[in-house]
């Protein structure tokens, strides 16, 4: 089987490639490979250095011709939206449904799409957070994940293109890294960051604002389960447990092994207060559980770090 991964290069992405080569895929990238960051390309991949909306995308699926698309790149910072709504819907909804119709007629057979189950769901009263239909997100990059998944279950309704979007938690681990506007910018980068340049450490609050933080790796499992299974419509992807702030930098802190100071800073605008997703529709549905801890993935995610950037 072909799988064709967009932003395959990246920090998900590339750890998505070297799953599915592991895994037995014929693997094809697209990424631009145009930001400041550090790429991670597997030599048993084909790869074309275009931006997904290109248009020579066309060409390359009628050349490679996909089974499946992983649909990974995108604008991925909730910041960004609110400051740029327009350009995070052009990148979000637009391109990506000019994506979906090349993938039609090119005859790609499933979408598999990375969606965000902390933007979508917000600050949702229940917690853990089961499968919501229509949750009505609040910032722009939210409702932007929402309705291409609107999309996804149009055209499998008119045209038979099967999809799984898959609602993921915080993805971190190794190869992440951390930018200005927090693109990729998962707090554990960000501290990590701080702690190995000898940087106070920043909270937005009192430290109480919790995440539900996913190992890439299961994230990586989550696709090829989606993927493989005849399952059709959206997951939850995470560990079902919530972490503060405040406890995240001190695990990170105890790590270190050196105390590190911290500055508190007034809460950021669209930011959510609470994210926890109850992941039992990735199980019931995907046969897929997380299996690394976060005391696990955060001593992996900080040996990676010390060894990048030392």
């Amino acid at each position: 089987m072909k799988v064709l991964v967009t932003g395959g290069a990246g920090f998900v992405g590339s750890h998505l490639v070297d799953g599915l080569v592991e895994a037995g895929y014929d693997v094809v990238v697209v990424d631009h490979h145009q930001r400041e960051k550090m790429r991670y390309p597997n030599e048993r991949a084909t790869v074309y250095k275009i931006d997904f909306n290109d248009p020579q995308m066309a060409k390359v699926l009628t050349d490679e011709k996909p089974d499946v698309i992983c649909h990974l790149a995108a604008q991925i910072s909730v910041t960004k939206s609110i400051a740029d709504p327009l350009f995070d819907a052009d990148r979000n909804i637009i391109d990506s449904l000019q994506l979906l119709e090349r993938a039609r007629l090119a005859g790609v057979k499933k979408i598999v799409f990375a969606s965000s189950g902390g933007a979508i769901y917000g600050d949702y009263p229940v917690r853990p957070t089961p499968l919501v239909e229509d949750s009505q997100p609040t910032t722009p990059y939210g409702v932007s994940k929402q309705i291409f998944e609107y999309y996804l279950a149009a055209y499998y309704k008119m045209y038979g293109l099967d999809y799984v979007a898959l609602r993921f938690a915080n993805i971190y681990g190794p190869r992440q890294q951390a930018s200005k506007l927090g693109e990729e910018g998962n707090v554990i980068s960000i501290f990590l960051n701080r702690l190995l340049t000898g940087k106070p450490g920043t909270i937005f609050g009192d430290g109480s604002a919790s995440r539900d933080y996913l190992y890439v790796k299961d994230a990586v499992q989550a696709f090829i389960r989606a993927i493989e299974s005849d399952y059709v419509g959206k997951v939850n992807v995470s560990t079902s447990e919530e972490t503060s702030v405040q406890e995240l930098f001190d695990k990170l802190v105890a790590i270190h092994g050196v105390v590190h100071p911290v500055d508190y800073e007034p809460f950021r605008k669209g930011e959510t207060m609470r994210s926890v997703l109850d992941n039992s529709s990735a199980k019931e549905f995907l046969g897929w559980l997380p299996t690394v801890s976060l005391d696990e993935g955060l001593k992996a995610t900080y040996d990676w770090f010390m060894q990048a950037f030392k």
